[in-house]
């Protein structure tokens, strides 16, 4: 199997408030999401990688040693290591990913139907999440996102009123309707207008079946299976940014999680 041609884009792009192996891993994950990297394919062996992304090896080691975790690639011993054949999964719980990466990661094609965006006062428990009073503005964004055109996720996504200025300029909600129909990623509008960026995001995540409002906007039966996402995304300074409330088509995903450690039984 032959080494891919090293691209010119293998360069180090810097997150904020990320380690120099979560850096190196996420730089090397976009590869392999972005079809850069394509499955089977082996990597430059460690001293060249090393030396293209101008970190140690034991850097290196520790950002593979991630990506296999992760099962983005297969180290084979006396041999090297190689992008996994089928290295990603639906919704891995370790990444904070948006629904619409998550959706190409699979390499279907992301969609948004029934997208609506308008002002609303914060409810208790909105506020309570986010650090507001009850009856602060919020932006709220409801929509279903869509998998090959399949009805996928349901999601409501909250997000204080108080960040949606660039500069001095109070951006409408209509604005954020139209950003999000064409790109679909709030994470994105949050980068290029707001100069926000999400650092971490605690999630609760349990089974629910569906509701009558929610079986509707997802095309599914009432009562059918559902797993229910509930996640408050952070600054780097701990501060919240977005509440989300998401609803999934149990058939649809598979949720994995990397856990460490003994369960002490």
């Amino acid at each position: 199997m032959a080494t891919p041609k090293t691209p010119d884009s293998l360069v180090l792009q810097v997150q904020p408030g990320a380690t120099l192996p979560e850096r190196v891993a996420e730089q090397l994950r976009s590869m392999i999401l972005q079809g850069t990297l394509q499955p089977g394919a082996r990597l430059p062996t460690e001293p060249e990688l090393s030396r293209l992304l101008n970190v140690s090896r034991s850097t290196l080691r520790s950002a593979l040693d991630r990506l296999e975790r992760e099962g983005f690639v297969a180290r084979r011993r006396g041999v090297g290591t190689f992008v996994a054949d089928e290295p990603l999964v639906v919704n891995n719980l370790n990444l904070n990913w948006g629904v619409t990466q998550v959706i190409r990661s699979i390499g279907a094609q992301p969609g948004t139907v029934e997208l609506s965006v308008r002002s609303e006062p914060a409810s208790h428990r909105t506020a309570r999440h986010l650090g507001l009073q009850a009856g602060d503005p919020i932006v709220l964004i409801e929509r279903v996102r869509t998998a090959d055109g399949r009805r996928v996720v349901l999601s409501w996504d909250m997000f204080p009123e108080k960040f949606m200025h660039e500069g001095a300029r109070l951006i409408p909600p209509e604005e954020l309707q139209k950003f999000l129909q064409a790109s679909q990623s709030m994470y994105a509008f949050m980068r290029e207008h707001l100069s926000l960026e999400t650092h971490h995001a605690i999630a609760w995540l349990r089974p629910v079946t569906a509701e009558r409002l929610v079986a509707e906007k997802l095309h599914v039966p009432i009562d059918s299976g559902l797993l229910y996402l509930e996640q408050v995304d952070y600054d780097a300074d701990g501060n919240p940014l977005i509440l989300a409330d998401e609803y999934h088509v149990a058939g649809a995903f598979t949720f994995t999680v990397y856990r460490t450690g003994q369960s002490g039984q």
